[in-house]
């Protein structure tokens, strides 16, 4: 078993190395020209009082703004709306629209905000994150067509914090890599679209009823009728939001986060699916099978390479995004990850984690 995961890491090795090298031979179209006012930034947003000064506080910061600023309320019972119709009144800068009392869910928040917006890109932010000082004076870096999905940079305290920001960092990485051939991948907190590609509200009805996913399935219908995609690192584009504090947190937010794709999946995901589970899980199985048989050789050959590949993954990814310091963690994610990814894909199978108060 060990001497079968390290010829898969030399084919893996191989694999990444080509996907690393295959976009310096691909022609990329260039960015067309995009202005901010062009662009509508949407936030929905449900009992946030305690993330939102900070993400209002960041966009106060910005030399330059988009055309206009939406605010989604959906049907929050804290503070959140006083809060923002305080910095809307003080600060002369964005709308709030209050979701109708028969509809709910952050879908719904997106597609309201989408149908209230004049502009044809649309910019949609979480209302947990911070925005990087230089974000919307770097608008002349996005694309102007199909979906940019820009950089989330996950910011996590203590060890466990620092454990799950580097899994959410290895599989951006990861996601990233294989891009240029099929993004899995988008993120509604920092995500942007031409919204005269597709018909917003359409693409909705297929998924509606389940509580999440806009951006996974957002990205199915890109991929579907082979509109651009571009997978974004840039250090100016990003934002930043907290990591899981806890580890009920975390499983709350994986559990769902892969509870999502488990829909309408694509046999190229479910290949891609695979081959993670190799990665991950046939390494954790390999090392303690040297370890248990004595093949001390091999059980170095398999930890030292299976880190290279890693390291090779995520500074491809992190060093234009300026977030490299987590690699030191690498050594140790190889040892814990595997058990996590073990158990958040058996609590996909029968929990079913509360968000914002729902399930």
């Amino acid at each position: 078993m060990p001497e079968i995961y390290l010829v898969f890491l030399l084919f893996s090795f191989l694999l990444f190395t080509g996907l690393r090298i295959f976009p310096m031979w691909k022609k990329d179209s260039k960015p067309g020209k995009i202005t901010l006012n062009q662009i509508s930034v949407v936030i929905p947003f449900r009992n946030e009082e305690k993330n939102l000064p900070e993400l209002l506080s960041s966009i106060l910061l910005q030399d330059q703004f988009p055309n206009e600023i939406l605010f989604v309320n959906d049907h929050s019972d804290d503070e959140s709306i006083t809060i923002i119709q305080t910095f809307i009144d003080k600060q002369k800068l964005g709308n709030l629209f209050s979701l109708p009392v028969e509809k709910t869910g952050k879908k719904s928040a997106l597609a309201y905000g989408v149908q209230k917006a004049e502009s044809r890109y649309i910019l949609t932010l979480d209302a947990d994150v911070v925005l990087n000082i230089e974000y919307f004076n770097s608008y002349h870096l996005l694309n102007s067509t199909g979906l940019s999905s820009l950089p989330v940079k996950m910011k996590g305290k203590g060890f466990l914090g620092k454990l799950f920001s580097t899994e959410y960092s290895f599989f951006n990485a990861f996601n990233f890599l294989i891009s240029s051939i099929w993004p899995i991948s988008v993120s509604g907190a920092n995500l942007l679209f031409d919204s005269k590609l597709m018909n917003y509200d359409q693409q909705l009805e297929s998924h509606q009823h389940l509580a999440s996913g806009d951006d996974y399935f957002l990205l199915k219908n890109f991929r579907n009728n082979n509109l651009p995609i571009h997978i974004r690192n840039d250090h100016s584009l990003s934002v930043e939001t907290a990591a899981p504090n806890s580890l009920k947190a975390y499983f709350d937010q994986r559990v769902r986060w892969l509870s999502k794709s488990k829909y309408q999946v694509d046999w190229v995901d479910s290949l891609i699916g695979l081959f993670v589970l190799l990665y991950f899980v046939g390494g954790i199985i390999a090392l303690f099978s040297a370890l248990i048989n004595g093949l001390w050789l091999i059980l170095i050959c398999v930890f030292v390479l299976r880190f290279l590949i890693d390291v090779l993954v995520y500074l491809n990814y992190s060093q234009k995004l300026k977030y490299s310091k987590n690699v030191l963690i690498l050594p140790l994610f190889q040892i814990v990850y595997p058990i996590l990814f073990i158990l958040v894909a058996l609590l996909a199978v029968f929990y079913k984690p509360k968000w914002k108060g729902r399930f």
